[in-house]
């Protein structure tokens, strides 16, 4: 793929975060369940069927026996990506539940951990796998709408200036991780494992903002949105195969 059409939707991945406090302003909560209703289609139709094949590409491949776990190295992936987001949520619901203050730095990894998140989701723009433009254009589409979802879940926390700073600092790594996939090469298995961590990360901050305790989520605009990106990730894949 070649590289200014990558350069253009990194662009459109950090301008996510840049412009995403006017979204925030003029839009309705559902336009959040919406995103996560196409974040989660793209996961479980997309990317997932894709790091299944990757697996049976792994399994049998000649890195089998150097390394650990091969039959489940690429889900183990996304478990780390589901628990690692999953502990940065467990420490800020507790300390928005009790009187307790996380530790001072909290703020500075969570945001730390996200830019890392960021950077990956930027790196796979370059080095995954695509079939043509339209197979970029859905992954940028739907990973702008995760994006969306990410931004609104920093921004409602009190732990730090997101909405002064910090949202800067993830644009910013959004364009870190584009340079570095142009820049460098890893080899195919470790690219199937980035996406497997971003997988698990995308279901977690998805839950996140949608589980109805946490953040209000609206459930029909999610299903809506989930079932309508299915359905054109599937007539995409079909034409594909014709």
């Amino acid at each position: 793929m070649p590289y200014q059409y990558t350069f253009v939707a990194a662009l459109l991945l950090a301008s996510v975060y840049i412009f995403g406090h006017r979204l925030r302003a003029r839009s309705h909560r559902r336009w959040i369940s919406i995103a996560a209703g196409v974040s989660i289609s793209t996961v479980f139709i997309d990317l997932l069927p894709e790091i299944s094949e990757s697996q049976a590409i792994f399994e049998s491949g000649p890195h089998r026996g150097t390394a650990l776990f091969p039959e489940q190295a690429i889900y183990v992936a996304a478990m780390l990506g589901f628990v690692l987001f999953y502990k940065l949520e467990y420490v800020v619901a507790a300390s928005n539940s009790t009187e307790g203050k996380p530790r001072s730095d909290f703020p500075s990894l969570r945001i730390t951990a996200f830019a890392g998140y960021s950077s990956l989701i930027a790196y796979l723009l370059v080095h995954n796998v695509w079939n043509g433009g339209t197979s970029l254009l859905l992954y940028s589409l739907a990973m702008a709408f995760h994006l969306l979802v990410v931004d609104h879940s920093l921004a409602r926390e009190p732990h730090g200036p997101y909405e002064n700073r910090r949202r800067w600092i993830l644009a910013l790594a959004i364009m870190v991780g584009w340079s570095a996939g142009v820049l460098t090469s890893i080899p195919e298995q470790w690219l199937a494992r980035i996406t497997g961590f971003v997988c698990g990360g995308v279901i977690m901050n998805t839950l996140v903002v949608e589980l109805p305790e946490g953040r209000q989520g609206n459930f029909w605009p999610f299903v809506l949105a989930t079932a309508a990106y299915s359905l054109v990730l599937i007539v995409v894949f079909r034409l594909r195969g014709m």
